[in-house]
């Protein structure tokens, strides 16, 4: 006869067995939020170092450190945090490497909410410039005394732009000051901006990483040392903590992360070349179609494309932009980017031309996605949606 077990002890039991007779081919997920100790000694040890011990899932988490090992691997880092939203990255590194006084250079367009926090943190006794420069070597002009981190992306949020990261590598060592990239454009696949010399790359995970636009989230890859600050300091005072579930969705966009950034880079090419020759666009904004000195960059950095860019319509007709972007079957209107279905966003909002304005970017300005439908078909899309909005091409 079954001992007669109240139901609350039942309810509270912990499973403290760790033996099994089977090996997962998918990680498992440690959906939990603290973790349980043999003996007091045990406890005492763990919470040492709790960056590099199980205590609590707030700090590390067997599945996210599994994520975490395969974005430093990816990036050629020696470690990576993870955190719920890629802002929860960005505001953790910011918060960690600066202090009262401090000045952050932002070179070229980098993401707004980003440039929004830099502004912010004047409440705190530090400042920020945003700054557009035509080449790597006019970031000299810009720096201070103070500066402290010179923060882009590159290529560029909007328009693309790529910058000599090494060029940047060297001023900033010569002058003691961090350099932080946005590496989401390229997928942690299609650059590695850590061998060049750049001290941290934060990403967005809920970009080509995720893959499914079902997760978001974000990660900082750098040295253990500036990691560990960024853990110790930003990471745990912030709490943006990514949960298990959505590191093991991370862990299952990375297993054909390599394919499908693969197969985007070819599809690019092919609607980039189409739309090259179509006189209703009239820009576009991505290397593969940049100047002679952008493709050098781009042979330098890169090996291989992105899908993210941005095109301007051959008028700043708003009624006409209002038809295109309507007459859309295939591609989506929506925000993010990096899963599997082709988006625009125009960058016109109905009520922010002084921003389009203070960006360089005119009232046609559209940010595309090429997902993973096939490129003909978004050729296609596109051909007909300009043919709605201004008349077929004769």
């Amino acid at each position: 006869m079954e001992k007669n077990i109240p139901a609350e002890n039942i309810c509270c039991e912990v499973e403290k067995t760790s033996e099994k007779n089977y090996t997962p081919m998918s990680p498992e997920i440690v959906q939990t939020s603290s973790f349980y100790f043999d003996n007091y000694e045990d406890f005492m040890s763990a919470s040492e170092d709790e960056k590099n011990h199980y205590v609590y899932t707030r700090g590390t988490n067997p599945t996210t450190e599994s994520l975490e090992k395969k974005i430093a691997q990816l990036e050629q880092g020696e470690k990576c945090k993870v955190f719920s939203s890629g802002m929860g990255a960005i505001s953790a590194t910011l918060f960690s490497l600066l202090s009262q006084g401090d000045h952050i250079l932002m070179v070229n367009t980098v993401y707004g909410e980003a440039v929004s926090l830099a502004n912010d943190l004047a409440r705190f006794g530090i400042t920020a410039d945003r700054v557009d420069v035509a080449t790597t070597d006019e970031v000299a002009h810009h720096i201070k005394p103070e500066t402290k981190i010179i923060y882009f992306e590159s290529p560029s949020s909007q328009k693309f732009e790529l910058l000599d990261l090494e060029k940047i590598v060297k001023l900033s060592k010569s002058k003691g000051i961090y350099t932080v990239i946005d590496g989401t454009w390229a997928g942690s696949v299609f650059q590695k901006p850590l061998s060049h010399g750049i001290d941290l790359v934060v990403l967005s995970l809920s970009k080509y990483i995720g893959g499914h636009s079902d997760i978001v989230g974000g990660a900082v890859v750098g040295t253990n040392q500036l990691v560990d600050l960024i853990f110790e300091k930003g990471h745990q005072s912030l709490g943006a903590v990514n949960s298990p579930f959505n590191s093991w969705l991370a862990i299952r966009g990375i297993r054909t992360l390599p394919v499908r950034m693969n197969h985007l880079s070819n599809a690019i090419k092919t609607v980039l070349d189409a739309f090259s020759l179509d006189p209703r666009i009239a820009k576009i904004y991505h290397p593969y179609c940049g100047n002679s000195e952008q493709k050098k960059l781009a042979e330098k950095y890169l090996t291989g494309y992105g899908s993210l860019f941005a095109i301007d319509l051959v008028d700043e007709d708003f009624d006409k932009l209002k038809i295109f972007v309507n007459a859309l079957e295939i591609v989506s209107i929506g925000v993010s980017w990096g899963g599997f279905e082709s988006l625009v966003l125009p960058a016109y909002k109905g009520n922010n031309l002084e921003n389009l304005k203070n960006r360089g970017l005119p009232v046609s300005h559209i940010r595309v996605y090429l997902g993973l439908e096939e490129p003909t078909s978004i050729i296609e899309d596109f051909s007909q949606a300009l043919d709605t909005a201004y008349g077929k091409i004769n």
